[in-house]
């Protein structure tokens, strides 16, 4: 499939036609898991949480995160941590959100396997790209950009990064806002690579024209994922189909 979306570009482009290529970054070109382990164990790390919360750091100590963690509790109640202590519970939770949510972890995420040279051909096969992303310009921009320019994803005239004007921002509009605008460019063929179900549907309500591929990896378990969307795990190219 990835092979015939960059055979189709290139015909494109041999036509003078444009095309859009479309990313997620979070758990779509990025696996945010290893963000996620740090996160918990620089909690543990800490003096203060060691003196509030002995019994939970020492267990905290032995956490190992997996690709289809989404959020800290599963991660929590694989190490013993299954919620009964509040107090605990409200301030890994806190530390968590104010950690994820910010420039300074991002430099532990890795991309998906294959990410970065699929994102490369796209941009040789002739398509413009965006990064469009539920992260916000206060919080995350800075280090969105820094991170991706250290990979070596593409960022010029035709490769643009677009985050949320304000955290506040539902991202599944926030997105399909965008798309509606992307319309009116002329692009001859658009495609969408995400992994949360929920921009998805609101996506298809509006722009059904745009071609949706679900990247299964986690998400929030707000909505299935559409059934008639291709499904993919990773970028790998010259893959067999099963």
């Amino acid at each position: 499939m990835l092979e015939q979306i960059l055979v189709s570009i290139q015909d494109l482009t041999r036509k003078g036609q444009k095309s859009l290529v479309v990313f997620d970054l979070d758990s779509t070109l990025f696996d945010v898991s290893p963000r996620l382990e740090r996160i918990l164990l620089d909690f543990a790390a800490a003096p203060l949480n060691q003196k509030l919360f002995p019994e939970q750091v020492t267990l905290l100590k032995n956490i190992k995160t997996l690709r289809s963690d989404w959020g800290i509790k599963g991660a929590l109640e694989r190490v013993g941590l299954d919620g009964h202590h509040v107090e605990f519970q409200e301030a890994i939770k806190d530390y968590w959100q104010k950690s994820f949510f910010s420039n300074h972890y991002l430099q532990f995420d890795n991309p998906y396997e294959g990410a970065l040279e699929f994102v490369n051909s796209v941009e040789s096969a002739g398509a413009e790209i965006a990064y469009l992303t539920g992260r916000d310009v206060e919080r995350m921009g800075v280090g969105s950009e820094e991170i991706m320019r250290r990979w070596g994803f593409p960022l010029n005239d035709k490769a643009s990064l677009v985050l949320k004007p304000h955290r506040s921002m539902d991202d599944a509009q926030f997105k399909t806002d965008w798309f509606i605008e992307a319309d009116k460019k002329g692009y001859s063929k658009i495609y969408f690579f995400e992994n949360e179900p929920v921009n998805l549907h609101h996506l298809s309500q509006f722009c059904p024209h745009v071609e949706m591929i679900f990247f299964e990896s986690t998400h929030a378990g707000k909505a299935e994922p559409p059934e008639a969307l291709p499904r993919i795990m990773n970028f790998l190219l010259n893959q067999k189909e099963s």
